[in-house]
């Protein structure tokens, strides 16, 4: 048995997946509120007996990993490492180096956490960073705590003292990114200093890292410092305040992008705990495709002035080709959103309210910048949009901006068009490895009968007959091998065949889980009714596609002159009518 599979045995499914949403039983199956969208009715299935969900509002299933991915949003391994602990599961490691690396990487994470914890005792005995927070800043002791703020004293070895005394070497704390050294000397010192701390949590809740303000205002040093790049700390994944905002964004599906720590924090002050916080020159894909697993709607609320245009013109070349939805959240009278909560809450909801298609904002805002009454401010303004017009993927929405750029400047679309060619290309830049729980592709028409005819006879043994009327030619290549099977054999149950096929094992328990839901109130009679009606929906598909295959064959025949050829063809054209007809 592998680590998976041992996982699976150990862990109820109703438990773990009823953590996160509640769950009753009804039957032999557990129903709930959809975790992914906001519904009245339950539509969300557990199936203990075949180890799998399904959410019918949303059409996502899976097993306990592709779940916890989707609600922690993680990737694979990281989902397995969690299930693992929960299990009591040791994963064996790849290589004697990969086991090695994890237990040093765990002593990274380690003395983190208790960096963390140092700097928030610390917090408490410290007048001035107690002052910043409360007095200056508004921040509730309940939000100080569900961030874990701390301070840092201004000291050049508290920390590290502290460190070392819990058992952790210079090298560790080094590695840690928590102290630094001089070249020539054994002694370290503490990289912070003086600071208020946030740290920032990966999405297994592990601390990874700090972001830390300075808090003496005559101090000539950097305003904000963040933890140097480390083997569990890169820039350009971590995503602040995630761990805190995770229920809040899939609750509202959607989730506010701000550019500072203490946005996230004000946010989540006054009632906004679905806010997010990323370096806007820094935003990644990366970064986009973890909060796309959460929500597709991506409010972007980066600082207006030219760095944040530039952040958000990025955001969307990266997003592009992405299952996104990025707007852009706009106000005036206020430096940051905590100001203009505190002045005026109804125009910060009416600016959540209104946040702008990305694409739509940027137009408008090259419109307001430049005179597109004027030659050289036509060519300012298509100098600003044209690459973002150029990095989109998809066809539709572009020539939509084409012709939108093309009635702004007064030109025809195919000026616009010959601008482009000449346009700066999308960014590219070197991608992770592709994340699991990528977008599945839409189903075609074919593939969402087949679909419907799958769930029925593998939820209903007794209407396996209406499968005598299919060819195996007639079936699209995403249900084939699920089809010839039960071609084969049409007695096989939907265990059986789950063991048979088992690349498909869980979408062929998803089918027959949904086909139990829909179909299980059908009388036999109705039940063999529909499966013997989508059969007759596919065999009529196939017979249009040969008859328009025909006709292509038959005009072109006739243009080469080969009359014997198309009379051949025609014969063949009248006996699919013929049959049709019988």
């Amino acid at each position: 048995m592998n680590e998976v599979d041992e996982i699976k045995q150990r862990l109820d499914i109703v438990e773990i997946i009823g953590s996160y949403v509640p769950l009753k039983q009804t039957g032999a199956n557990f129903k709930g509120l959809s975790p992914f969208k906001t519904e009245k009715t339950p539509s969300f299935i557990v199936s203990p007996e075949k180890n799998i969900w399904h959410d019918f509002s949303t059409g996502k299933g899976g097993d306990i990993f592709t779940f916890v991915m989707l609600q922690e949003g993680l990737e694979f391994y990281d989902a397995l490492e969690m299930l693992a602990k929960k299990a009591g599961v040791t994963l064996k490691p790849r290589s004697k180096q990969s086991g090695e690396k994890r237990q040093n990487k765990q002593r990274l994470y380690d003395a983190n956490e208790d960096a963390m914890k140092y700097f928030h005792f610390a917090l408490s005995k410290s007048k001035l960073a107690l002052e910043y927070c409360k007095k200056e800043r508004g921040l509730t002791g309940e939000v100080i705590k569900r961030y874990k703020l701390g301070y840092s004293p201004d000291s050049w070895d508290s920390l590290s003292t502290f460190l070392t005394q819990k058992g952790y070497s210079t090298t560790e704390l080094k590695l840690a990114g928590l102290v630094g050294q001089k070249a020539g000397r054994d002694s370290v010192y503490d990289l912070f200093r003086g600071r208020l701390m946030f740290p920032i949590f990966d999405a297994q809740k592990r601390v990874v890292g700090f972001s830390a303000r300075i808090l003496n205002k005559e101090a000539t040093a950097a305003k904000y410092i963040n933890t140097p790049e480390t083997a569990i700390y890169q820039k350009n994944q971590v995503i602040y305040g995630l761990a805190q905002a995770k229920e809040a964004i899939l609750k509202q599906d959607a989730v506010i992008v701000v550019e500072g720590n203490m946005d996230v924090v004000g946010l989540s002050n006054h009632g906004y705990q679905n806010a997010v916080a990323v370096s806007g020159t820094a935003f990644s894909e990366y970064q986009l495709k973890n909060l796309g697993r959460l929500s597709k709607n991506i409010l972007l609320c980066f600082d207006q002035d030219e760095a944040g245009i530039e952040a958000t013109a990025r955001a969307i070349k990266l997003g592009d080709g992405l299952d996104v939805r990025l707007s852009v959240v706009s106000y005036k009278g206020a430096k940051d959103p905590d100001e203009l909560i505190k002045k005026d809450k109804e125009a910060w909801n009416k600016a959540l309210k209104q946040a702008e298609y990305a694409p739509d904002y940027l137009i408008r805002f090259g419109m307001q910048k430049y005179d597109t009454n004027t030659a050289y401010g036509k060519k300012q303004f298509a100098q600003f949009v044209l690459p973002i017009i150029a990095g989109m993927h998809d066809s539709i929405e572009q020539s939509h901006y084409i012709a939108k750029v093309a009635q702004i400047l007064d030109v025809s679309e195919d000026a616009i068009v010959r601008k482009l060619t000449g346009a700066p290309p999308p960014i590219q830049e070197v991608k992770p490895a592709e994340l699991e729980g990528a977008k599945e592709p839409k189903l075609t028409r074919q593939e969402q009968i087949e679909q419907t005819l799958l769930e029925i006879v593998l939820a209903r043994n007794e209407t396996r007959s209406a499968l005598s009327d299919l060819k195996p030619a007639y079936i699209s290549e995403r249900h084939k091998q699920i089809f010839t099977a039960l071609l084969k054999q049409t007695n096989l149950t939907s265990e059986k065949l789950a063991k048979l096929l088992p690349e498909s094992s869980n979408y062929v328990k998803i089918l027959t889980l949904r086909g139990e839901e829909v179909n299980s109130d059908l009388s036999e009679h109705d039940a063999r009714l529909e499966a013997f009606t989508q059969v007759n929906r596919l065999v009529r598909i196939n017979r249009e596609k040969q008859k328009r295959s025909l006709s292509r064959q038959i005009a072109l025949a006739e243009a080469e002159g080969n009359q014997e050829m198309a009379h051949k063809l025609l014969q063949q054209y009248q006996r699919l009518l013929n049959d049709e007809n019988d």
